[in-house]
């Protein structure tokens, strides 16, 4: 049977954070990101780069007089865990990689030089964060070629960003028009529905991309998180877990925040006296919580 140490795990990462180690967490994951920011979205080991990436960073910060207190770097580490967490909800280059496509789909570029020319100056003011002009240039380029289904996704991404979450929808639903089984309008869509509180969309969505792409974590992940705040705990538990077994197989760095997510619900569900449903999902998956 697997064990999965959520207790010590969640009580890892408490230790961690109550030494004076703000700064170098930050330090560190400053540098992992710029190595993440590296990485091509076509690298079919992105994980293990996004590994590499944070233990070299570590290893390097271990190397300094003044840094000696880091000592593990493997993955199972408690000071590798932390960089990762904060990675994870701090590095835009790492959020980038999951939302973005490869270029093998057939509308990834446009054959109008126009639109691919103003899709490109888009791109880099999303670079610079310049989402008011990437809108523009991204509504520009998808002016001149409306089956630019990239155009249409990065559009959905910078309204997103700016919170303009109703018209986010309406590009990921022009690209999905363009193909129906695109995983980025599918993914981004959902999230979008979910930020405009229409839960029930957000789900639909959700379970759109599973059927599409049932390998893919993302879609149990975020499906999980909705129906366990939803009062679905049980179906919202299962799909997080099943998340977290994928993403533990493919050797995810957000497998850990899956975990740490999973790690809330046994906590939450033991607070209301329903540890049962806990229980009875873990032995799905032939999981069980080892405490100390």
């Amino acid at each position: 049977m697997k064990i999965i140490n959520l207790l010590l795990f969640l009580m890892a990462f408490s230790a961690f954070g109550q030494s004076n180690t703000t700064a170098q967490i930050k330090s560190i994951s400053i540098e992992a990101c710029s190595c993440i920011s590296e990485i091509k979205a076509d690298d079919t080991a992105k994980n293990d780069a996004i590994k590499n990436c944070i233990s070299k960073s570590l290893t390097e910060i271990e190397r300094s007089d003044k840094e000696k207190s880091l000592k593990n770097v493997d993955s199972e580490s408690a000071s590798f865990k932390k960089i990762q967490s904060y990675v994870i909800e701090n590095c835009d280059a790492l959020k980038n990689l999951l939302l973005t496509e490869n270029q093998q789909f057939k509308h990834a570029t446009s054959s109008n030089v126009l639109a691919q020319l103003a899709y490109d100056d888009g791109m880099d003011y999303m670079g610079e964060q310049d989402y008011e002009n990437a809108i523009l240039k991204f509504k520009k380029a998808t002016d001149i070629d409306p089956d630019f289904a990239f155009a249409w996704d990065n559009l959905g991404v910078s309204y997103r960003i700016t919170n303009q979450h109703d018209q986010a929808i309406k590009a990921y639903k022009r690209s999905l028009d363009i193909n129906p089984s695109g995983r980025l309008p599918l993914l981004n869509i959902a999230v979008a529905y979910n930020l405009n509180k229409d839960y029930k969309q957000s789900i639909k969505y959700y379970k759109k991309f599973i059927s599409n792409y049932d390998e893919d974590p993302e879609g149990y992940y975020g499906l999980g998180l909705i129906l366990y705040t939803n009062d679905k705990q049980e179906q919202g538990l299962d799909n997080l877990i099943h998340a977290y077994t994928i993403y533990t197989a493919q050797n995810s760095p957000y497998g850990s925040d899956a975990a740490k997510k999973i790690g809330y619900m046994y906590n939450d569900l033991k607070n209301q006296n329903k540890l049962e449903i806990f229980n009875k999902v873990a032995t799905k998956y032939n999981l069980s919580i080892k405490s100390n």
